[in-house]
């Protein structure tokens, strides 16, 4: 039905609806304008879009912990981001100082002022984005170095913002470094100046290069795994000084005779002291005239049940002996067996812990969850 088969009433109802359809559409879309704008202003002030940014840059031995937008922090804060990664230029100084990937940051006014010559920069965090993933962590000046940015130099009073020449920071320690104090003006496509990183790797690439260590110290002959489990435990008994010798003298004869040296040498004392005592013994002989009869005669009673009791004591010690020198070397031997046993188990227990551990992170790199964590960065070209 056309709209001038309608009645005038029903049309000015129609052209009121309308209107309200329209003015509700508008109000959409002002209310969504209103809301991105909003967005883009958050998103601004916390990303620096509207601040100046100063830029900054380091060298890692490689790229595995950082992504462009990796965040950079001080005390906390989040005070840029990394913009660039990059190949390192490859030549000998930067291989000998494992200067291999070239990485580049922004910092936002006004935190570069707490950066200044003595301060460090670090990997921080943990390698997987769940958990927050690594931030790159610029430590504040102590106050033992200059500030990175000032007025630029040669510049009249009100001059823009300079930024200090990085080969000052190569040359740090040298008499010559106060050569190279010069602020020059700079874009957010410039380098910036060179902070050393104080960690060059994540946990993970940490990790990798402990296990070749730990490996090689338990297998190479001398390391960790012969002192633990010992290959030749009757050399360790036998040898001249050992155990064996520590626990059966080899030389008793020689041990007893130096006792008794040291014996003679007491009792050549003593004599001196009863050639002191001329003034006191005929008391005392006359005192064991009276005593010493009864006293002997109760010696007869005791002396042979005595002798009789050492006597089977004595003669109860040589099968005694006679067993330890027995079963002794069998003994060592056992135990040089089963240490040797338990050796050659757990070595290889261990090199698996190992390798699986390996294969455990290759598993997780793999994994459609975690495989964004360990994502790598194609090397763009260093401007």
């Amino acid at each position: 039905m056309a709209l001038q088969d309608l009645t005038p009433q029903l049309r000015t109802r129609l052209r009121r609806v309308e209107w309200v359809v329209v003015l509700f559409l508008l109000g959409a879309v002002i209310v969504g304008l209103i809301g991105l704008g909003f967005f883009i202003k958050t998103t601004g002030d916390k990303r620096g879009w509207w601040v100046k940014r100063v830029p900054y840059y380091t060298y890692l031995r490689d790229g595995s912990s950082v992504n462009v937008g990796t965040p950079v922090k001080m005390l906390g804060f989040t005070i840029g981001e990394v913009v660039q990664i990059d190949t390192a230029p490859d030549d000998s100084w930067h291989r000998s100082e494992g200067f291999n990937v070239f990485v580049r940051f922004l910092v936002r006014d006004p935190y570069q002022g707490y950066i200044f010559t003595d301060s460090k920069l670090k990997v921080s965090g943990m390698p997987i984005d769940i958990a927050g993933g690594n931030f790159l962590e610029v430590t504040r000046s102590q106050g033992l170095g200059i500030p990175t940015t000032a007025p630029s130099t040669n510049a009249s009073a009100g001059a823009p913002l300079g930024i200090l020449w990085d080969k000052y920071a190569y040359s740090l320690g040298r008499p010559e470094a106060t050569n190279f104090i010069r602020y020059d003006p700079f874009t957010p496509n410039d380098k910036g100046y060179f902070i050393r990183t104080e960690v060059t790797g994540d946990l993970i690439g940490e990790l990798t290069l402990l296990v070749p260590k730990i490996r090689e110290a338990f297998t190479k002959p001398g390391g960790l795994g012969d002192l633990l489990f010992p290959t030749n435990l009757s050399a360790r008994f036998d040898r001249p000084g050992g155990l064996g010798e520590i626990i059966i003298p080899s030389d008793l004869s020689a041990a007893l005779t130096v006792t008794l040296t040291n014996l003679n040498a007491q009792i050549g004392g003593i004599g001196s002291l009863v050639s002191n005592l001329d003034s006191t013994v005929p008391p005392l002989l006359t005192n064991l005239n009276t005593t010493l009869p009864p006293l002997l005669t109760d010696l007869g009673r005791t002396v042979p049940p005595l002798v009789t009791q050492v006597n089977q004591q004595i003669q109860g010690v040589g099968p005694l002996v006679s067993n330890l020198n027995t079963t002794l070397p069998g003994t060592l031997v056992e135990m040089e067996r089963t240490l040797g046993t338990v050796r050659s188990n757990t070595l290889p227990a261990v090199d698996g812990v190992l390798t699986n551990s390996s294969d455990f992170v290759g598993g997780l790199k793999r994994h459609w969850l975690f495989r964004g964590a360990f994502k790598t960065n194609a090397p763009s070209k260093q401007r």
